[in-house]
């Protein structure tokens, strides 16, 4: 099932190539690092249209049905986020705590096999709305052939049919086919007006093809045909006639990487934190299968309102081998402290690195800058100056980085005054401080320290007793007021918004703690949480969460430099700790833990920090030589590469200023013993990617017209009349009704667990 699963979504994809392995001397060659399988897919403009097959068949491959065939339905966790998102590049904090925060949904599988000469049917009950919706997609898997020589694809059609509770008409539906001919696939959708998407691939091997796809909606048809042989792959919409080589070793081809894994350097062994378990939670008589880890709870909207702090759960654990219940008692809190621990390099290290920065006051910044603005600036050794690249634009469809159109040039002198430049880098793992006090132009960028942090999780018995806080200070009232509808508030943080003043004592914002509610209180006595999802989602910069500024245990650590009864925020930027409070209406904006019988809290490890040097080489780009830190929060999870954009016709890479762009990861770590390596502290590591995208890279139209690669002509579309009910109790097909499942999940994202 393994086989036929990557089958399908090498189908869908169309056009997937394997690369071969580089060679390797050392770990042992048994070992995970050279045995764990990698799985390389096609990114191509026909790929845009059958994102929702290829998430359904990511999730059945998460599924691993092939694995407990005949064993009766079972409960697999599935994470949509990685089967929903492509590589995390994102350059904002409230865009990695979405990305970084995995989301399980409780999914019903049921794989049968009447005999060793009859096919597998896997019938699926597949939570929607990215594992807290209503919806289920009812989905029937039937595969015959595992793919061979003659047959790329192997022999399999998947059915599925998504559908609201009590209902049985289809908000999407659809199928997806392979034979020794090729592959079809065809996808009605009503959501937002009607639209459809169809395909044919007519492929004898793997080598060679031609075929068509279709997308239509109430506005527009977009259709391409396509042709390709052992080297090349030509495609046109009609307008653009494209060459594309095959041969991934061609200069241009691009690569952006979904999953890497971290090996033991010596062993080979993969390196896992213990980042979260399932947990069981039952109501009603109905148990709810659920997953808490270091960023919080995963569970449905409609189960989280049943939860409460003190109820009991069961952790799920596996270590005998079979799934046995430990009974724990739930913590939550609407809010959480994480504690930041200072890590330090150079300026000179951060070239080229972005980093978000709010500029309060843009006089001097650059010409036309506004000021209380979100911008994106790197460090440029060559011109020794910083560069601005992107405003952050907030609507009500959330924030989204605005590209400049020509690169502003700004002076590292312009923050000295302020002490330095305070921002986020998802590339340095977080908040980083770049200290330019009293500096002069021009700055020596290998003398300009730059602290960035570590970051852990603050439990209820660890809370400090007191904290302070100068900017961006929330309170309880402060949250209320800006939150009310029609609100002329101009932030949640009430006075101190922005606050970079000498601020005297009575400015400073004075927050205790309380360990037992696990909750940030304010000087009125009330907790400092906001919950409201339909308010916040009013005020779209804080859909991802609210968070504070620098809170810090020692109010003589932020006496200012040159006045000792005032107080300066920036002073706070060197502390060796600090903490920030975090609140909001998102899993991951809120505490959960559990606690054993003697009150003590299962702790989980926080995302370890790692370091990579990028090597020297036009594949690099603008980073070649640079040294970069990246989150590793799990195998298969490594976060903080950067990113750029590309043309999805051309897969040239672009101006992100420019319309309708992928945004993908900028460059690819290789499979290397010197030049795939990471390292946290002394420990090096070996990094190995595991699923990744390539684009092909583009030729001239002349090359694909020489070899004798013709479009075809007439190709048969599937339509309406292919597609088969899975919800109808008189299809064939039909899955029924969800099974009730009540053992303990058997698989965990893809790992059969017992």
């Amino acid at each position: 099932m393994t086989k036929t699963t990557t089958a399908t979504r090498r189908a869908l994809l169309a056009l997937a190539v394997m690369l071969p392995l580089s060679a390797f001397s050392a770990p042992p060659a048994n070992s995970p690092y050279f045995t764990d399988s990698q799985f390389s897919y096609v990114q191509d403009a026909t790929s845009q249209g059958i994102q929702q097959v290829n998430m359904i068949t990511c999730i059945m491959s998460a599924m691993d049905p092939g694995a407990l065939i005949n064993l009766g339905p079972y409960i697999a966790l599935v994470d949509s986020n990685v089967c929903s998102s492509q590589p995390a590049v994102s350059s904002s904090a409230s865009g990695a705590a979405a990305t970084q925060a995995p989301n399980y949904s409780s999914t019903v599988v049921n794989a049968v096999r009447t005999s060793n000469s009859d096919p597998m049917r896997v019938e699926a009950w597949v939570p929607g709305g990215g594992g807290g919706g209503t919806e289920i997609i009812n989905v029937n898997l039937s595969v015959s052939a595992a793919p061979n020589s003659t047959n790329p694809y192997g022999v399999f059609r998947l059915d599925f049919c998504g559908i609201a509770p009590n209902t049985t008409t289809c908000l999407d539906q659809g199928f997806l086919s392979a034979a020794a001919s090729g592959v079809s696939f065809y996808q009605t959708s009503s959501r937002g007006g009607p639209s459809s998407t169809a395909l044919t691939l007519n492929a004898a091997s793997g080598s060679a093809g031609s075929g068509e796809e279709q997308l239509s909606d109430s506005n527009t048809t977009v259709q391409y045909v396509y042709a390709y042989n052992s080297n090349l792959f030509r495609r046109s919409d009609g307008t653009n006639d494209m060459c594309f080589s095959r041969d991934a070793t061609t200069p241009g081809t691009g690569f952006s990487v979904d999953s890497y894994g971290l090996y033991d350097s010596t062993t080979g062994n993969r390196i896992n934190l213990d980042s979260g378990f399932p947990i069981n939670f039952t109501s009603g008589g109905q148990t709810y299968n659920l997953y808490l880890s270091y960023w919080g709870l995963s569970a449905p909207a409609n189960v989280m309102s049943l939860l409460t702090s003190g109820a009991s759960v069961q952790k799920v654990d596996y270590s005998s081998g079979t799934p046995t219940p430990v009974n724990y008692t739930l913590v939550l809190s609407a809010g959480k402290l994480t504690a930041f621990a200072k890590q330090t390099t150079t300026l000179q290290a951060l070239d080229q690195i972005p980093i978000d920065v709010v500029v309060n006051d843009a006089t001097n910044f650059y010409a036309g800058a506004q000021s209380n603005t979100q911008y994106e600036v790197y460090w440029d050794n060559a011109s020794g100056m910083f560069q601005v690249t992107g405003i952050m634009n907030c609507s009500n469809n959330g924030c989204n980085l605005q590209p400049l159109a020509t690169l502003q040039p700004v002076d590292a002198t312009f923050w000295a005054a302020l002490g330095g430049l305070s921002g986020y880098s998802q590339s340095f793992g977080g908040q980083v401080f770049v200290s330019l006090a009293g500096a002069t132009d021009p700055v020596v960028a290998a003398n300009i320290p730059v602290l960035y942090y570590s970051q852990n999780l603050v439990y209820p018995n660890q809370l400090p007793a007191t904290l302070y806080c100068l900017n961006n200070c929330p309170t309880a009232a402060s949250l209320a007021s800006y939150f009310t509808s029609g609100s002329q508030s101009a932030s949640p943080f009430g006075a101190s918004y922005n606050n970079e003043a000498d601020t005297p004592i009575s400015g400073v914002v004075t927050y205790t703690t309380s360990s037992s509610g696990a909750v940030l209180v304010d000087g009125a006595s009330q907790p400092v949480v906001f919950t409201n999802a339909s308010a916040i989602s009013a005020q779209p910069q804080y859909q991802s969460g609210i968070s504070s500024g620098r809170l810090f245990t020692s109010l003589a650590a932020a006496q200012c430099a040159d006045d000792s009864q005032m107080y300066c925020d920036g002073q706070t930027a060197n502390l060796d700790v600090y903490y920030v409070w975090e609140t909001g209406s998102n899993t991951w904006n809120q505490f959960a833990a559990v606690e054993d019988a003697s009150g003590a809290f299962v702790q989980f490890d926080a995302p370890l920090l790692v370091k990579y040097t990028v090597p020297s080489g036009a594949a690099y780009g603008s980073y070649a030589g640079s040294t970069v830190v990246l989150q590793y929060g799990g195998f298969g999870q490594l976060w903080g590469i950067p990113g750029n954009c590309v043309d999805p016709l051309t897969n040239a890479t672009v101006s992100c200023a420019n319309s309708d762009v992928d945004n993908v990861a900028a460059f690819e770590i290789p499979d290397d013993l010197t030049l795939g390596t990471v390292t946290s502290g002394q420990t090096t590591y070996l990094v190995k990617w595991l699923q990744r995208e390539i684009r092909f890279a583009q030729q001239d139209s002349s090359v694909c017209t020489a070899a004798a690669l013709t479009l075809p002509v007439g190709v048969s579309l599937p339509d309406t009349s292919s597609l088969q009910s899975t919800v109808d109790p008189n299809s064939p097909i039909y899955v029924g009704p969800e099974p009730t499942v009540s053992a303990a999940p058997r698989v965990v994202q893809g790992v059969v667990e017992y």
